[in-house]
């Protein structure tokens, strides 16, 4: 694809006409459409993994429930109004993502003894204002359960490349994400269980700029259904997390956790705790802060659904060398049926605070970063032919305040 003229890059118009050329492909072509969203780098959240007592795992890489092999392809449009993430030269970008797909599942009916699901997906990026950032990020996944007359057993381990501007330094990354875990869970009477966790989550990256962490985590813990609608149980929580920026940093938590169904149309589930926490280079002190999650939905009617989640977790800076930071991640959206798709809108907040755990002479403060978004769905022609669009604006404040319009349209295609 030949470049355009230097003088002509942030011009809106030429803009327009790109999307506009690429819309127009994408209807002749299989694609899917993808969003570039920017994750917190290093981020290793505890969320609600304990709160299904029948060993559903929330988090886990696969979770579309499908039987046999499917193979599909997609392609995928995105205009980035500010794709460096700049405060005050913004600068435009079309990427083009084809997206290759397989995907095999050995059984999705309850009852089995074994299920095992995998997937593979690359994604080849291509972009017409920065062709030396031209490549290919690589995805993929797979777990395993095992079912007895009362215990479950799941294994689960994914991988994922990442390349993209990070929100926290304004440039373009090349890192890994790898993320495994193994549970148990064990019914000692008909109302109550127990269940033991163990996971691991990775980060790299090539920048200088970015640091990467390790954390693994153990927790154990019990639940009591107290009717078919309430259940709770406490748990004990073991993490350990070591970064070059931080040290390591050696917590646990205990937390009360529960799950309540409120008529046929809510759900809520949640956990809430304390963790005492000390770090390497903070002279032995020790710290004492909050630590859960908050999940739920709504069923307004039968074609309206709302659900949100809330999070507050403590994980080392991908930044800043003796910092850690607490996050706070909150999403909400509102989901609407159509006859031949959907529409969704909602709200996406992310609060970072730092929190000093060695010797330094930097105030980096704090960073918030907001996004809203509105998108559109549905199946064309045949079932294994979807359409997918977004539009996107993410507004920061911190260090850096910029904000960015992201557009998105593509097709999937299941063969």
């Amino acid at each position: 694809m030949s470049r355009p003229p230097h003088d002509r890059r942030n011009n809106p118009t030429l803009a327009v006409v790109m999307v506009a050329q690429s819309l127009c492909l994408l209807l002749w072509c299989s694609s899917s459409a993808q969003f570039a969203s920017i994750p917190s780098i290093g981020a290793a959240p505890f969320g609600l993994r304990g709160v299904l007592p029948s060993g559903d795992e929330s988090g886990t890489a696969i979770e579309e429930v499908w039987d046999g092999l499917d193979v599909g392809i997609g392609m995928t449009a995105l205009y980035d109004s500010n794709f460096f993430l700049s405060e005050k030269n913004p600068q435009n970008e079309l990427v083009m993502h084809i997206l290759p797909q397989i995907r095999y599942s050995s059984a999705s009916d309850g009852g089995v003894p074994f299920s095992l699901t995998a997937s593979y997906q690359p994604m080849i990026r291509s972009y017409l204002n920065n062709p030396d950032l031209d490549g290919v990020d690589h995805s993929g996944g797979i777990s395993m359960q095992v079912c007895g007359a009362k215990t479950v057993l799941m294994a689960y381990m994914n991988y994922s490349s990442v390349s993209q501007t990070d929100r926290f330094t304004g440039s373009f990354v090349n890192g890994s994400l790898l993320d495994g875990g193994v549970r148990g869970t064990y019914q000692i009477a008909p109302r109550t269980s127990l269940y033991a966790i163990w996971g691991l989550s990775l980060s790299d990256y090539d920048s200088e700029l970015l640091v990467g962490s390790e954390s693994h985590t153990a927790e154990i813990g019990g639940f009591w259904s107290a009717t078919e609608l309430l259940s709770f149980g406490p748990s004990i929580r073991y993490m350990k997390q070591e970064s070059d920026n931080t040290g390591t940093r050696e917590s646990w938590a205990l937390s009360l956790q529960a799950r309540a169904l409120m008529g046929a149309r809510w759900q809520v589930q949640g956990t809430l705790g304390l963790q005492c926490a000390k770090n390497s280079r903070d002279g032995g002190a020790t710290s004492l802060d909050p630590t859960g999650g908050l999940s739920a939905s709504y069923a307004i009617n039968e074609r309206m659904a709302w659900k949100t989640s809330l999070t507050y977790s403590t994980i080392s800076s991908p930044t800043e060398v003796n910092y850690i930071m607490n996050n706070l991640s909150l999403s909400t959206g509102l989901t609407r049926q159509l006859l031949r798709g959907s529409v969704s809108t909602g709200v996406e907040m992310n609060q970072s605070d730092y929190v000093k755990v060695g010797t330094t002479n930097t105030n980096p403060g704090s960073q918030d970063n907001l996004s809203v978004f509105l998108s559109y769905s549905r199946k064309c022609c045949v079932d294994r032919l979807d359409f997918n669009s977004t539009i996107r604006y993410v507004m920061n404040d911190g260090q850096r305040d910029w904000s960015q319009i992201q557009l998105s349209a593509g097709i999937h295609w299941i063969f």
